[in-house]
């Protein structure tokens, strides 16, 4: 009996995380869509261990416009096509000359017990990930929890140790202001305008 309320009381928490994960998705689609990409916050700053063990945080990228995703390298669904995406992503800010002087793409685990060093370098491997601009970085699962709640990013780990989380890109520009939010579900996701979103907020 005890097992069975404890399996509903964890499946009421999931929903009423997955209620707010749909009020504040809506939240940032609609900030996304909004064309003058005004600052919605400013970015938490973190410090957080990169694929060479060095640490790295936001205000090291300073000076850089920057995309954001919170992922994990196991995951069953969305974190696999949205990370090919980003690899789209950079290869356009490769081609204009751009990528790793004046744009950048920062990925954080949320799963440092399977993505272990080795496992994101192989991850990373599959998407052809520059490290002069594209940073896989891990911590804790606590603090990797924090800075993506800080971002309006909401996680919840369910008892077989997956993750459910809302899946967006964030914008973050050269002087660490958040400004928009990218669906990283829409299958029509435009890698050209995220691109030409970079070039102009490093102009700014």
């Amino acid at each position: 009996m005890n097992a069975a309320l404890q399996k509903n009381g964890f499946k009421i928490v999931v929903i009423i995380v997955l209620l707010a994960m749909i009020g504040t998705f809506s939240y940032m689609l609609m900030k996304g869509n909004d064309t003058k990409m005004g600052v919605i916050k400013k970015a938490p700053d973190f410090k957080l261990t990169n694929l060479d063990g060095k640490q790295v945080g936001l205000s090291d990228l300073a000076g850089k416009t920057k995309l954001v995703y919170f992922f994990y390298s196991t995951c069953p669904d969305v974190c696999l096509p949205t990370t090919y995406t980003l690899s789209k992503v950079q290869d356009t800010l490769v081609n204009k000359g751009v990528f790793g002087d004046k744009t950048a793409i920062v990925s954080i685990t949320f799963d440092p017990t399977r993505d272990t060093p080795e496992q994101l370098k192989d991850f990373s491997g599959h998407y052809h990930a520059d490290p002069k601009g594209w940073y896989f970085l891990r911590g804790d699962e606590a603090t990797a929890f924090d800075i993506a709640n800080k971002f309006g990013v909401m996680v919840v780990k369910d008892q077989q140790g997956n993750f459910t989380h809302n899946n967006v890109i964030l914008l973050v520009d050269k002087k660490g202001d958040l400004r928009t939010y990218y669906n990283g579900n829409d299958a029509d996701l435009d890698v050209e305008k995220i691109a030409q979103d970079m070039i102009a907020l490093s102009k700014e």
